[in-house]
């Protein structure tokens, strides 16, 4: 199993530890390989797995650092597991017991509990939202979540939400151009 939100940032504590929204079946060895790097788009690969994860350098965001490239079609996936976790630790991430964001360059924290990734980091996650909508097998899982551990990822069964939580991070400070035309995110509403 593989906890898409390190355990290691936690200290492997509960109930983040075996929370079913953010913990999945893996390969043994591709989770191994994973380690705790944060997600991310890679180039050029210093590892590949079978089918098509990646380990290498960051090319997304300010991030320079090592990250681990899941295949696309995990991509939104992820990024709705991720934005849950964000929202349900929300109050638990600023803790003593956490792992400090500064300590590890691995780790995608802010150090906030009001945004609780780093810029970057939500900007990859709602492009890989965007770019991987929500699929039948997701609704499936958390209707079988629900039934297991009696709570929901609110971002499966409403996507919108994650642009209305995540906006003002999303947006970026808004440019004049020599006519006064100011530009701002596109948002999009699913239904």
């Amino acid at each position: 199993r593989e906890h898409i939100f390190p355990q290691g940032f936690f200290n492997s504590q509960n109930p983040m530890r075996t929370d079913i929204h953010h913990v999945v079946p893996s390969d043994y060895y591709v989770n191994q390989k994973r380690s705790s790097f944060p997600f991310g788009e890679v180039t050029s690969a210093s590892w590949t797995s079978n089918n098509g994860s990646k380990i290498g350098v960051n090319i997304f965001g300010s991030f320079n650092g090592t990250v681990f490239e899941p295949i696309d079609e995990f991509k939104g996936d992820i990024a709705r597991m991720l934005f849950y976790f964000a929202t349900r630790y929300e109050d638990n991430v600023t803790d003593s017991s956490w792992d400090d964001p500064n300590a590890s360059s691995n780790n995608p924290l802010n150090g906030t509990n009001n945004q609780v990734y780093d810029e970057w980091y939500i900007q990859l996650l709602y492009k890989w939202h965007l770019e991987d909508p929500v699929s039948q097998r997701e609704i499936v899982r958390n209707n079988e979540a629900y039934n297991f551990q009696g709570n929901r990822n609110p971002f499966i069964d409403h996507p919108e939400y994650i642009a209305e939580i995540w906006s003002t991070v999303l947006s970026s400070k808004n440019y004049s151009v020599s006519e006064n035309i100011i530009i701002y995110p596109i948002y999009l509403v699913f239904f």
